[in-house]
């Protein structure tokens, strides 16, 4: 549930139209991706939550462990925060989450690829910007009826392209219906990607 240290941005849209739900990068906050929500739809109500931890001062989703490895204990429970808080102001704004279209990046899109893989959250379709695989899934969960758009730039530091395929593969092993994009670019994200996105985010509303 909702408490002191949350922070969420909500932008009303048409009712109609399938609500986005922003999911920012290390060091972003719940606006962070508002602008690229509003090019992948104009019209759709837009819910920001900001992840609630601070690691070397930048904000975060989850924490990493002394060594630089992740906190799956972090990673597990703030996970389950977030689904909580994303139950709490969905109800409140009156967004539908069975059509809600996830935007993530980087620290955002990790935490919802990995929700997908080990909860239940009740969101079926993302566009997930240059996602990693935070932790081997032994049991697959079945997400036949999940739509995964997720991208990787090619000189990217931060996610190699070895992690990012076995992300790519553990959630194809799942039965959802995934597509892939791939630039010569970092970790940023460029036009053509959100080119890509668009078209993606166009052809899966309902």
């Amino acid at each position: 549930m909702a408490d002191e240290q949350t922070h969420i941005f909500f932008k009303p849209g048409q009712s109609d139209t399938a609500p986005i739900l922003m999911l920012h990068g290390t060091g972003g906050d719940e606006q962070d991706l508002s602008k690229i929500a509003s090019y992948l739809l104009p019209t759709s109500p837009q819910l920001g939550i900001r992840g609630r931890l601070i690691e070397n001062g930048q904000t975060r989703y989850f924490n990493h462990t002394a060594d630089g490895s992740f906190d799956l204990n972090s990673l597990n429970s703030e996970t389950d925060w977030l689904l909580e808080t994303i139950d709490t102001y969905t109800e409140q704004y009156h967004l539908d989450q069975e059509k809600m279209i996830v935007v993530g990046y980087s620290n955002g899109a990790n935490v919802a690829a990995y929700a997908w893989l080990t909860k239940r959250p009740r969101f079926k379709k993302a566009v997930l910007f240059h996602p990693m695989l935070l932790t081997p899934t032994v049991d697959l969960p079945d997400l036949s009826k999940i739509s995964i758009w997720g991208s990787h730039g090619e000189q990217d530091p931060i996610v190699s392209k070895t992690n990012f395929d076995e992300l790519m593969q553990s959630l194809t092993g799942t039965h959802a219906d995934v597509s892939i994009f791939e630039h010569e670019q970092s970790h940023n994200i460029n036009e053509p990607e959100l080119v890509s996105a668009k078209a993606w985010v166009t052809a899966h509303i309902s």
